[in-house]
């Protein structure tokens, strides 16, 4: 896959001067993918299946800002000169097509070359092998919870892309995502209940990674103890409360309320922007929460040039309370009054770049110590947290929302609603459990909102994104724990 990239560097540099003469800077996108994915339930292989997709886009921007783009689903060179050719010729003649003039941005010329070592390893990936590996995995999550169906998969992913301009920009990377997952289900006459968990990590070899495989074990057995329990779980009543939420919950509502929010494709209607220029220097949040958006290597999300050939900047959305900088592209950042992060992402080499998130976290100054690991903490060790930090002193009781299953947002208004997984009432005297309710409100009030943060940054909060019919992997988290202050504007449902 990414020896089929490289050998394009002729076709490339033909291609290149092919758009000087015809006197546009040219945008050429190649990309080869493979994904693997095996699905074991109920002990049997589901699935094994392999796709892989290949081939170019184009884009061309004229000296007036005007652009063209298409794509092919091969590399032959002939074919690639003539699509060039048609494509400059629709951007020179743009009377027909009501084609109007943007921003023509100064980019810098780039060249490198950046990729796990793990990428070549996926050649090595045996589907057999991986089916019986799941097994074992799914048999001994079984022998600890019974009575819930289960199911486990792994999905390898190999995302190579070369982008080359004609301005002698040429860079190369892999981007290898394997994500291990489990699913636990039960079922009554009257109800289902599903609960899932992930682990991630660049290497195919993941599900004989001692370490990851012991730390999803503990998050599988969790899981499906959950979705047991759920089946009996009262719900707990509607209104306002003191809120924790984990680290993925505090993912879904940093991805979905403010990064959507702040990329800048979307100013003109974007409620962190006014006639369609990003509000920097607002005060949206408490002055210790900062929300930042970057790449990590070896992340779920990471990409360390984006689809325009610019290296991807770390950009802090909300610094200590106040808006700061937007996830923009080269084109969209000067009329959106924001510098350029080139955020610019794009699911397939058919598709134009949109501004998106990588991995998205709040951080929180001073956050309170918590001992160990992660899935260490159940609602018992919550509470002990909160004793010990403090928060009971302020609140008797404190509703935990635990987990994140997905929500959306209205980046017009700001108005969101979020699903946790389940819910535990914590008080001094005990603990009650209870199924998952709808958390609903505004992303400035649950900013605002955050009082103490506990434990490490934990940023493999894993989903994904999409976008204008795109979907690109997203990653990211916060602080194990955060703890909000009731507010009349975050609303936990009930019956």
């Amino acid at each position: 896959m990414i020896s089929e990239l490289e050998e394009l560097t002729d076709l490339g540099a033909q291609m290149c001067a092919r758009a000087r003469s015809g006197g546009v800077l040219l945008l050429w996108r190649l990309q080869s993918r493979s994904v693997r994915r095996i699905v074991v339930q109920d002990g049997k292989n589901e699935e094994i299946s392999t796709s892989t997709s290949s081939g170019h886009g184009i884009q061309v921007f004229t000296e007036e800002g005007r652009t063209a783009f298409a794509s092919r689903d091969d590399f032959r060179p002939e074919e690639a000169a003539a699509l060039l050719d048609r494509t400059i010729h629709t951007a020179k003649e743009p009377a027909g097509l009501g084609l109007q003039s943007t921003h023509v941005p100064t980019l810098v010329p780039a060249t490198g070359r950046a990729g796990p070592l793990s990428a070549v390893s996926f050649d090595r990936l045996d589907p057999r092998s991986v089916a019986t590996r799941l097994a074992e995995i799914e048999a001994e999550i079984r022998g600890r919870v019974p009575g819930v169906r289960l199911k486990v998969s792994l999905a390898a992913d190999l995302d190579a892309w070369r982008i080359l301009r004609s301005d002698g920009t040429d860079v190369l990377f892999a981007m290898p995502r394997t994500v291990l997952r489990v699913t636990a289900t039960s079922a009554s006459p009257g109800a289902t209940h599903s609960v899932g968990c992930s682990v991630g990590g660049p290497d195919p070899g993941l599900a004989w990674d001692e370490t990851r495989i012991r730390q999803l074990l503990v998050r599988a057995e969790r899981a499906a103890r959950l979705a047991r329990d759920l089946l009996d779980a009262p719900l707990h009543p509607a209104g306002t409360f003191p809120l924790v939420i984990d680290y993925a919950l505090a993912k879904g509502l940093a991805h979905e309320a403010f990064g959507h929010a702040s990329e800048a494709d979307g100013y003109r209607s974007s409620i962190l922007a006014k006639d369609g220029r990003f509000l920097s220097g607002e005060t949206v949040g408490a002055p210790h929460v900062s929300i930042v958006d970057e790449p990590i290597e070896g992340d779920h999300a990471w990409q360390p040039w984006s689809a325009n050939g610019v290296v991807r900047s770390r950009a802090v959305i909300v610094d200590h309370g106040r808006l700061a900088e937007g996830l923009s592209d080269p084109w969209s950042a000067e009329p959106g009054g924001v510098p350029v992060t080139d955020a610019a992402r794009a699911e397939s080499f058919r598709n134009a770049p949109l501004p998106r998130m990588s991995n998205i976290r709040i951080e929180v100054d001073g956050s309170l110590p918590a001992p160990g690991e992660f899935e260490s903490y159940g609602p018992e060790e919550v509470r002990d947290l909160l004793m010990s930090g403090g928060v009971f002193r302020r609140h008797e009781r404190v509703v935990f929302l635990s987990g994140y299953s997905g929500g959306q947002v209205n980046p017009a208004t700001g108005d969101f609603v979020f699903n946790c997984k389940a819910i535990f009432a914590l008080s001094r005297d005990g603990i009650s459990f209870h199924r998952p309710a709808i958390f609903a409100g505004s992303m400035f009030s649950a900013l605002r909102s955050v009082r103490e943060a506990f434990g490490p940054l934990r940023l493999d909060a894993l989903g994904t994104c999409g976008k204008w019919g795109q979907s690109v992997p997203s990653s990211g988290g916060s602080h194990y724990f955060l703890v909000l202050d009731p507010d009349p504007a975050l609303q936990l449902g009930g019956s």
